[in-house]
């Protein structure tokens, strides 16, 4: 069991860092939102910004065997639909599993402030 969703960073190569979390479906969009608000200072850097996302996503999980992987233009296993950040057009893009389909798309800051429950002073 888990409920298995996956988290994308676009370089401006576009390629695909997924981080993928085996329990991290439950207030996805919110987790996403809360990561992009600590990495605000780094928004148009995107090697310290997706960096900055992923331990915020990860969390104190890093010395775990299992729970989070990380993968390249490959989404693992997943229930969800996939949020994608798009550091170069400054987007998180919600797609179908199918990484085609576009549920939604909105400026990183429209994200943010629709979906993130903290406030950190920047």
């Amino acid at each position: 069991m888990g409920d298995r969703a996956n988290f994308g960073f676009r370089d401006h190569k576009e390629d695909i860092l997924f981080v993928y979390g085996h329990w991290a479906g439950y207030n996805m969009l919110e987790q996403l939102a809360n990561a992009l608000v600590h990495a605000r200072p780094r928004w148009n850097d995107e090697a310290y910004a997706t960096r900055i996302c992923v331990s915020q996503l990860v969390n104190s999980e890093w010395d775990r065997e299992t729970g989070w992987g990380l993968t390249i233009n490959t989404i693992a296993d997943n229930e969800h639909k996939i949020p994608v950040v798009d550091w170069k057009k400054q987007t998180v893009t919600l797609y179908e599993e199918d990484l085609q389909t576009v549920v939604f798309s909105m400026g990183i800051q429209e994200f943010s402030d629709k979906y993130s429950s903290q406030l950190v002073m920047v």
